[in-house]
């Protein structure tokens, strides 16, 4: 790979945070934003559980405060068999590191003739990926196994041809109950599978039915919202009940591009060009949203997002003092009223979200960490089973549920009440619905966006520039997207 490409790869890891990628993360460890819609403010990748940096049962945690060559280390920790063969795996997301370790001693149990012995080191989110890439570029350093973040897969996946190792074999006994739009965001150009989901991601729509109720909102009129036009006359039915000032139906942002995907999943259009086109940012489905968000500015229906999106701090606290009452974002989303929101527990209802036209698919995935296995590894094969198993067996999937409240992507555990109905598990009890059911629904309808080089570029324009001019400065739609797509043509 030339030295300006791999130049400009570290360049796009270092500024990543800056980037506003979708926002997938744990409010409680210290990553970076993810990809394809809103930032992550400082979280790190899907939203998991809070960690204390202990280590794991069955693990031994460090606290370093520095790598080799002087890196900062958010925690280390040793996992499973001493005699095993050793793996190494890297990680932007402490809790992370402990889910390995837990899946560590699961398959030392299943494979006594080949057990491993796992150290896993959790990285500050560019750091890490920095990290990455020079180890690549220098064809020594790498791990076993690492995780990389949507945002930054585009990076990694130029050097498919030497840098990572297919894992279509070791997939192959899950992936038939795999979300294919999900295993397609980490397919390569080749047509090969290079990295392992941790969630679906699937976008719907949140709602505090508690305080929807107290002006004659139903359950029963959320669910017969079917399109955009819908849900716009529920939310100024709201707000006209209401009459309060400061009080919205919603929120839309200019720091995230969450919206624009649901757009463009809903009329089968892909801004990035996918891997045949260029990019084009002047899609009808681009339009279309930016002029009904915009229509809502204008009606007094919503408000821009405090902070620029609803997954920071200023956000958050926007939706606890019930300034807005409903706003679509991923399932991963349902950490952040665990976390941040605790005292919302019973008020929220999940729905799909509102189509533009009848028919159209109601969902898409946004964010996620791939896993990947690196040419490097001494033993790629069994890293690939491992990282496979961890990710998409059912024992992986049901820990990743219980453990990170991700929606999994193994659809086969999607109508096992044990699993989806489960009344002790924390994010089913905290809803008015449970989060499978609202899944099952969509299950045909999760679409995909591709996340590819081109990404990093529309995203810092749209985030930093083109929404703040649409719904702050209130300039021509048109005239904008057309600056836009100036913008990123340089960048083609």
């Amino acid at each position: 790979m030339k030295k300006k490409l791999v130049s400009a790869l570290l360049c796009a890891a270092m500024t990543a945070g800056c980037l506003t990628f979708a926002g997938c993360g744990s409010s409680s460890d210290g990553g970076s934003a993810d990809n394809g819609g809103s930032s992550d403010e400082g979280g790190s990748d899907e939203g998991g559980a809070a960690d204390d940096g202990s280590s794991d049962e069955g693990g031994e945690a460090g606290d370093d405060s520095s790598a080799e060559g002087g890196d900062e280390i958010n925690f280390s920790g040793t996992f499973g068999d001493e005699n095993g063969t050793h793996l190494s795996l890297w990680t932007f997301v402490d809790v992370h590191a402990t889910f390995y370790g837990k899946m560590v001693d699961m398959w030392n149990e299943k494979n006594p003739d080949n057990t491993i012995q796992l150290e896993a080191i959790a990285y500050p989110f560019a750091d890490m990926h920095q990290k990455l890439l020079m180890s690549f570029q220098a064809g020594e350093g790498a791990p076993d196994i690492v995780d990389v973040e949507v945002g930054q897969y585009p990076n990694v996946i130029e050097g498919v041809d030497t840098w990572l190792y297919p894992l279509d074999d070791a997939m192959a006994e899950y992936k038939d109950d795999m979300v294919q739009s999900r295993l397609e965001v980490y397919m390569g150009e080749d047509g090969h599978y290079y990295g392992a989901p941790f969630h679906v991601g699937a976008t719907v729509m949140y709602y505090n039915l508690a305080e929807l109720e107290k002006y004659d909102i139903t359950q029963e009129d959320i669910d017969g919202v079917v399109t955009w036009d819908d849900w716009k006359a529920l939310g100024k039915k709201y707000v006209e009940a209401r009459g309060e000032d400061g009080k919205y139906w919603t929120s839309v942002d200019t720091g995230g591009t969450d919206w624009i995907w649901i757009a463009m999943a809903q009329h089968g259009e892909d801004w990035t060009g996918s891997f045949e086109e260029p990019a084009n940012v002047q899609i009808d489905s681009v339009k279309k949203m930016l002029t009904f968000e915009k229509s809502m500015l204008d009606e007094g229906i919503a408000q821009v997002s405090p902070d620029g999106q609803v997954d920071v701090d200023a956000g958050i606290s926007n939706i606890s003092d019930h300034n807005i009452v409903a706003f679509p974002k991923a399932m991963w989303y349902m950490s952040r009223f665990l976390d941040k929101m605790s005292q919302e527990e019973g008020n929220w209802y999940i729905a799909p979200c509102p189509v533009f036209e009848a028919g159209q698919p109601r969902s898409v995935g946004i964010g996620g960490t791939g896993t990947v296995v690196t040419q490097q590894s001494a033993n790629k094969e069994l890293a690939a089973d491992f990282v496979c198993y961890a990710k998409m067996s059912p024992d992986g999937e049901k820990l990743i549920w219980e453990d990170l409240g991700f929606d999994v992507c193994n659809t086969s555990l999607w109508d096992d009440d044990e699993f989806a109905h489960n009344k002790d598990n924390k994010y089913n009890t905290f809803f008015r619905n449970m989060p499978y059911d609202v899944l099952n629904e969509i299950k045909d309808e999760i679409g995909k966006i591709n996340v590819l080089k081109i990404t990093t570029t529309i995203n810092e324009q749209f985030n930093l520039t083109s929404f703040n001019e649409i719904f702050e400065n209130d300039r021509d739609i048109d005239e904008v997207l057309q600056e836009a797509q100036d913008a990123i043509d340089l960048e083609q």
